[in-house]
């Protein structure tokens, strides 16, 4: 009879890196294509069919070993916390089905009530389960977190480097490829360029663990940095300029030292208000603000621009209405584009698309879930900072457990997956660092 499975394995026994041509290819595929959401097949992203063929190799360990598994015991606790939050999205989800939804005529069968919450719940499971299952295997073969961090960082690299190639084509009127719009904005391998900003801010942090860990040299570390130093202004990324105030606020206030609390409190007061004033970030807000007050009217003269009438301009009018009217419940993970147009919330303003979204990140889930579904969100998110904050381990690779709830602060969406992967460079690396300082340290339940 076999013996228990360690979930999650890759059936090598390999401390120094992946070993099997499938473990190169996944886990490549995971440091590379986390970098883009273009590549799809239909309305699904190949790395999630990548992360479904590997939950089927993890299925299959665990029937051969007669279903005795051995978890760690760290990473279950995160797990179950997601699964709470999956099943109380589901519980509200058919409860919303009271609502009278608006379904566009062409409406696929996934995107219907009840069926789109399934989706996202479907969606979140995968990349909480790949976290759990990288974030295990990088804990006990570093090797194969450096293989993928190098990827990772490099492909982040590769982006700038393929909107600085491309740029000329769509000055010159060829073709859109690494930049877009009138402006040229930049935005590597995404579709836009905000969120391929705050992408770049995790492939700078993912370097310079990487350079602390010297598991890449240091003057191709700073020609990679150089490279995304001077692409990252043409991205015009807003949440950007907003995450890293952010970012550095949280690393700060739960810094160990008081000294270091000080300092980066103190640094960050000032660059907050350098990038305030460069930036014109108070005129942008406002901007952002009275577009919402005038939505109604403006709307309907701007009733073909989908920059207006639909997307984070029309959110702000919206959300607020949906949250006032069902703050603690919501409406049902997913179903914002199925309510947008209901008069309730939309008001007098124009009619928009039916698979709209507010584009405001966990914000913009306000309407959603609710405001107590919401608020145990972000205790999911934060959990792995929270798991890893007590452990003696270097800050700077705690630090990147703060990097997700960061982003998805900023406006990122929940079913990109390298803020997942990210975090599970988190902790991986963190259990490592103990495991390898005091071997019989970490707890392991059956």
């Amino acid at each position: 009879m076999a013996g228990p499975a360690t979930i999650f394995d890759l059936q090598s026994t390999s401390r120094t890196g992946p070993r099997t041509y499938w473990e190169k290819i996944f886990l490549f595929a995971v440091g590379a294509l986390s970098s883009t959401i273009m590549l799809k097949i239909g309305a699904v992203q190949v790395l999630e069919v990548i992360y479904l063929i590997q939950i089927v190799v993890i299925l299959t360990q665990v029937v051969r070993a007669d279903g005795k598994v051995t978890v760690f015991r760290p990473l279950a606790h995160i797990g179950i916390y997601f699964a709470w939050f999956c099943t109380a999205s589901l519980v509200l989800a058919v409860a919303a089905v009271r609502f009278d939804f608006y379904l566009p005529d062409d409406l696929s069968l996934l995107k219907r009530p009840i069926l789109i919450t399934l989706s996202r719940i479907i969606e979140l499971t995968a990349n909480v389960t790949m976290m759990l299952y990288l974030a295990d295997q990088f804990r006990r073969y570093p090797g194969k977190a450096r293989f993928t961090m190098r990827v990772f960082f490099w492909t982040g690299v590769a982006s700038g480097v393929y909107s600085i190639v491309t740029y000329p084509l769509d000055v010159a009127g060829i073709i859109s490829l690494g930049s877009y719009l009138d402006t040229h904005r930049l935005r590597g391998f995404y579709n836009e360029g905000g969120p391929w900003g705050l992408y770049l801010l995790t492939v700078v942090s993912v370097g310079y663990v990487l350079d602390r860990l010297k598991w890449e040299s240091r003057p191709r570390i700073w020609i990679g940095w150089a490279i995304v130093a001077a692409v990252l202004p043409g991205s015009a990324s807003k949440a950007a300029a907003v995450a890293v105030p952010i970012f550095l606020l949280l690393t700060g206030l739960f810094a160990r030292s008081l000294a270091t609390r000080i300092l980066v409190l103190a640094g960050l007061a000032v660059l907050t208000l350098t990038v305030y004033r460069a930036l014109g970030a108070g005129a942008i807000f406002r901007t952002y603000l009275k577009s919402s007050d005038i939505y109604e009217r403006e709307s309907h003269r701007h009733e073909h621009d989908s920059n207006f009438v639909v997307g984070r301009v029309a959110g702000l009018f919206i959300v607020p209405r949906m949250v006032a009217a069902h703050p603690l419940t919501g409406i049902g993970w997913g179903n914002y584009g199925l309510l947008r147009n209901s008069p309730e919330y939309r008001g007098a303003s124009a009619w928009g698309d039916g698979d709209d979204d507010p584009g405001l990140g966990i914000a913009g889930l306000t309407a959603d879930l609710g405001l107590p579904l919401l608020g145990f969100l972000v205790i999911c998110l934060a959990m792995p900072f929270v798991t890893l904050r007590p452990l003696k381990v270097p800050g700077y690779i705690i630090g990147m457990a703060l990097l997700q709830p960061t982003v998805h602060l900023c406006g990122a969406q929940l079913n990109l997956t390298y803020p997942w992967v990210v975090t599970s460079f988190a902790l991986g690396l963190a259990f490592w660092w103990i495991r390898a300082a005091r071997p019989s340290a970490l707890p392991v339940s059956s």
